[in-house]
């Protein structure tokens, strides 16, 4: 149950009034007595406004908060586009907040303001709350989910199937003949993303019978950036020994990143010689030179299905499902067959 101004008086034996007047910052109060009410509200999980009188069931809210970050491809924009297009048809209402991805203290200010403004269900867009997060987000009675990213902890998802998305990109090109195959633009020990994707090209490369090289991990700034693939193909040409010749990058943006790349070192994209496939189907694909073959995500459908799952889940906080949207594989002209 939700956590009362009377819960937090009986705590440090004080009056709800006096309580009261601490929490919203009027009238008069000691310090002391200021110091011990913030300190039993923290241990006990109170938010503002989240008392019985304020809400009196999780159906009664019509808000659904997003929390997002700023990423360095426009895939979350096209999520929230879906995200919109749901809450329209249902009649909810949508809050955006950002959050730094991977920063705790960050996100946990924002969820508190989620709380405040009297969400009934938190979407994570990709960021990475950890569980004491997501049990605040319980004790309060609102629904957590992660969005458009698998997660290893006790909470629901709705993504696509990433080490299927490395599996099935890296089977593509060893099928088309290439066999040297680089993996570029996410941290397999720190994204978790990146971790299903990388196992999954792995194991795509066992499947063949192929070990891969340490030399064929190129992480960049691990944030799936067309900066990672300029930098990628830099590295590939001052190590000859690398010689990749194919390319699994772990975005759009990091494929096109590679093309251009090797542009700018005076050696445009030769199809045959190498072939490069990234991640997510955006727009890049097609307006780039040579068009980018693409591990296509539904992200429109991403969150749609996120909305209409947080909206009949109802009072159901404790639930926990994750649910795989299905992807295509879009071969355009940067996989064809090796030379």
């Amino acid at each position: 149950m939700s956590v009362t101004i009377k819960d937090i008086a009986a705590a440090v034996g004080l009056s709800t009034a006096s309580v009261s007047r601490i929490l919203n910052g009027r009238g008069r109060y000691s310090a002391v007595s200021a110091k011990r009410v913030q300190a039993a509200a923290t241990e006990l999980g109170y938010f503002k406004n989240r008392s019985a009188a304020d809400l009196a069931s999780p159906q009664q809210r019509r808000t659904i908060g997003v929390i997002n970050y700023l990423a360095a491809t426009n895939a979350n924009d096209q999520v929230i586009q879906g995200i919109l297009a749901e809450a329209q048809q249902m009649d909810v209402e949508v809050t955006i907040m950002y959050a730094q991805r991977d920063n705790q203290a960050s996100i946990t200010r924002v969820v508190k303001s989620m709380i405040e403004r009297q969400v009934f269900a938190v979407l994570f867009l990709s960021v990475r709350p950890d569980q004491t997060v997501v049990d605040t987000l319980r004790q309060a009675r609102i629904y957590p989910q992660e969005v458009a990213s698998a997660s290893d902890l006790n909470i629901s998802s709705v993504s696509s199937d990433d080490f299927q998305i490395g599996y099935q990109a890296t089977d593509l090109l060893l099928r088309r003949g290439y066999r040297r195959i680089a993996f570029v633009g996410a941290d397999p020990q720190k994204d978790i993303i990146g971790r299903y994707r990388y196992a999954g090209y792995t194991a795509a490369l066992q499947a063949y019978d192929v070990t891969p090289a340490k030399e064929w991990l190129f992480i960049g700034d691990g944030q799936y950036s067309y900066h990672s693939g300029l930098a990628a193909v830099t590295d590939f040409s001052e190590h000859p020994q690398t010689a990749v010749d194919a390319v699994f990058a772990t975005s759009d943006d990091t494929a096109l990143g590679i093309v251009n790349g090797l542009y700018d070192l005076g050696r445009p994209f030769l199809p045959g010689s190498l072939a490069v496939i990234g991640v997510d189907g955006s727009s890049t694909c097609t307006r780039a030179r040579p068009q980018l073959s693409s591990m296509t995500q539904s992200f429109d459908l991403i969150g749609r299905t996120a909305v209409a799952e947080a909206v009949h889940a109802g009072d159901q906080v404790d639930q926990i499902k994750r649910i795989e949207i299905p992807f295509t594989i879009e071969e355009r002209q940067t996989t064809p067959d090796k030379q």
